[in-house]
């Protein structure tokens, strides 16, 4: 991207000034803020974070969600009538093992920083911060106003967020949001940019026969409760993965043309050695694998447990008890209210009456335009950073998040530009890391979206649905 495309004033003020842009990146990054430790875990670098962003904004205030930690929105006044909604969070999942290096250290090594929330989120956080501030100190007023809301419960399921928007409903009401970013790329090469994330609905299965574990001598008289629940659990899927549970995939949308050319385009993730080695790969066929991580929802038994233990002696027993945590991640359409309906008649009807099922976490999964104003601007914005390079759409991304708060109770379009997360990041695992590089081409990139949302003679048009 070049200064022509944008003017020098802005990409001259982060040339002049990175050195201090990473700086304020780094601290960020020095800020323990994993929100699976509380709302305490997180006040330090969300009063730190107010701090620094209330000079930006025409106001700003901390509200306090409920169950969880602050969210932080600025409002700022634009001289046009378009409404942009930033969304960012500035929590961080819990370090785990494995670092090599101190995961709140925040250490620059070989151009790379390298600590816990160094790509998601608080690349994000400080980059867009840094995007506002340099098109007001070279270009004054911004041409449509700003909300930026950044919360600090994302990682833990965004509590109390609903709430805060239903609260400040006009506030942060707007005509389009820019989500986190997605990957800045997956092999290197092309960009690539999310527009709606997927569901999920986890639930335990549980089976009690005994009011105790009895000796395994006994298998002859008693039934099993790991063999009653293996048996439910094996009936949801066939060999393949595929889910069995009638009417699951009713409200999937028929896999399209634009969606075969999008598999065609993206390359398979990395794929682990251990899984090539072991055979646990889905497919062989590298196109199959991307279909299935794009267009298709997932069912994964992650846990089943069932007796005290498995010490020799302990393994003669025959378990009174066991259960299973099963996770689903959903395409949109598909209402997790309904699969967990789907889910409880397809075991009765199956026979297995003594498996309770209880609902853990539902999350419905939300879609966005590829062609509104805001998506336009992303991905032009992103052709023109990766040297002229088409970027990959990818309709509903992988994982999932509270972007159905905006799009359902606002009905938002959100997108997901490219960021700085790429697939040797370690993202969530040890020794996360992000490119300073990239990091800068996240600000200039942003500025550039702001210059064709000015530019755009729709954003701002669009009638307000929320």
């Amino acid at each position: 991207m070049s200064d022509a495309t944008l003017g020098s004033g802005p990409l001259a003020w982060v040339e002049e000034r990175k050195d201090q842009l990473i700086a304020d990146w780094t601290h960020a990054c020095r800020l323990p803020s994993v929100s699976a430790d509380g709302p305490i875990a997180v006040a330090e670098m969300a009063a730190w974070l107010a701090q620094r962003a209330e000079p930006v904004f025409d106001t700003l205030e901390q509200v306090e969600a409920p169950g969880g930690g602050p969210v932080i929105i600025g409002r700022l006044e634009g001289t046009g009538p378009g409404r942009l909604l930033i969304y960012t969070h500035y929590d961080v999942v819990p370090a785990g093992e494995g670092w090599t290096r101190d995961p709140f250290g925040a250490e620059l090594h070989d151009g790379r920083l390298y600590a816990r929330g160094a790509g998601d989120d608080k690349a994000d956080v400080m980059a867009r911060l840094h995007a506002i501030e340099a098109w007001l100190a070279t270009r004054g007023r911004m041409p449509f106003t700003i909300i930026w809301l950044s919360e600090g419960m994302e990682e833990v399921g965004s509590p109390g967020l609903r709430e805060v928007i239903a609260a400040r409903h006009g506030l942060v009401e707007a005509d389009a949001c820019l989500w986190e970013s997605y990957y800045r790329s997956i092999d290197g090469d092309a960009p690539t940019i999310g527009f709606g994330s997927r569901g999920v609905l986890t639930v335990e299965l549980a089976v009690r026969l005994l009011d105790a574990d009895t000796h395994s001598a006994m298998a002859g008289i008693y039934r099993s409760a790991a063999q009653v629940l293996t048996h439910a659990v094996a009936s949801l899927t066939d060999a393949e993965g595929r889910v069995l549970i009638p009417g699951f995939y009713d409200a999937v949308t028929p896999f399209t043309a634009d969606d075969a050319d999008t598999v065609m385009r993206t390359p398979v993730p990395p794929i682990r050695e251990d899984a090539r080695q072991r055979g646990s790969l889905w497919s062989a066929d590298e196109r199959s694998l991307v279909r299935r991580w794009l267009y298709e929802p997932t069912f994964n038994l992650a846990s089943i447990q069932a007796g005290p233990g498995e010490s020799e002696h302990e393994a003669t027993l025959l378990p009174a008890a066991a259960r299973a945590r099963i996770d689903m991640r959903l395409m949109p359409d598909q209402d997790p209210t309904r699969i967990f309906e789907a889910l409880e008649r397809h075991l009765r009807d199956e026979g297995f009456r003594e498996v309770s099922v209880r609902q853990l976490n539902a999350i419905p999964p939300a879609a966005s335009s590829l062609k509104s104003p805001l998506a336009l601007a992303v991905r032009q914005a992103s052709k023109e950073l990766f040297g002229g390079v088409e970027p990959l759409l990818h309709p509903v991304v992988p994982g999932s998040g509270p972007l159905h708060l905006f799009a359902s109770s606002m009905q938002l379009d959100a997108v997901m530009p490219p960021g700085t997360i790429r697939p040797d990041s370690g993202m969530h695992g040890p020794d996360e890391n992000a490119e300073v590089n990239h990091y800068l081409d996240v600000v200039r990139l942003t500025l550039r979206i702001f210059e064709l949302l000015a530019a755009s003679d729709e954003f701002g048009q669009e009638e307000v649905r929320g």
